[in-house]
């Protein structure tokens, strides 16, 4: 058994648990977990941060410590018409995680937003605009998922979260993995060795 934990850092996170393993076994996605921490609207940054830690700790104990930890890698600067909480809540969500993890000692690396949907959707995949005329990834990524047979959270409006979550933690064995701590990367390497033996085995 193999655990991955995915998550898509925001005001409202979202989080997935993947076994590859269990997916090569069953050929399908459907033991995939998934849900989205949700804050209230007034929560401010402090709160925000304090409550993803302690969520992201709750679930470990829950579901035991994951192999791997993907997180979609934040944009270090946008221009534009972007607000500042639109920047800030991802930061946070992200520094809470990973301080979070890295006290439980899981490994953890990110992918960019381009990395995971080239690996999730396939290289020529193109998703609908929505009503604004920019592209439509948030349906895109709920769409893909309840096709692989994930089941998501009803209230759409948070589907599209976790539904980034899953793929995240689906994509977890892209060779662009960015890993940002040097003692993580003996993990990653024994994790994608083991998949391969798995494989071969197979």
């Amino acid at each position: 058994m193999t655990i991955i934990f995915g998550f898509d850092p925001s005001k409202s996170t979202g989080w997935a648990i993947f076994d590859p393993d269990q997916q090569k076994q069953d050929r399908n996605f459907s033991h995939v977990k998934c849900g989205v921490f949700q804050m209230p609207d007034k929560a401010d940054h402090y709160y925000t941060g304090d409550q993803i830690g302690l969520k992201v700790a709750a679930l470990i104990r829950e579901h035991g410590k994951p192999d791997w930890v993907v997180l979609e890698e934040q944009s270090l600067a946008k221009i534009g018409n972007t607000s500042a909480d639109a920047m800030l809540y991802p930061w946070i969500a992200t520094t809470a995680i990973v301080s979070t993890i890295a006290n439980f000692g899981i490994p953890y690396g990110t992918l960019p937003p381009g990395t995971w949907r080239k690996s999730f959707y396939g290289q020529n995949f193109k998703p609908a605009l929505d009503n604004k005329g920019k592209k439509d990834w948030k349906s895109a990524a709920v769409s893909e998922c309840e096709r692989i047979g994930i089941k998501l959270p009803t209230q759409k409006t948070l589907a599209h979260n976790a539904a980034e979550a899953c793929a995240l933690a689906i994509c977890w064995g892209v060779r662009e993995m960015k890993v940002h701590a040097g003692r993580y990367q003996e993990p990653l390497m024994a994790l994608r060795m083991g998949r391969n033996e798995r494989s071969a085995a197979a």
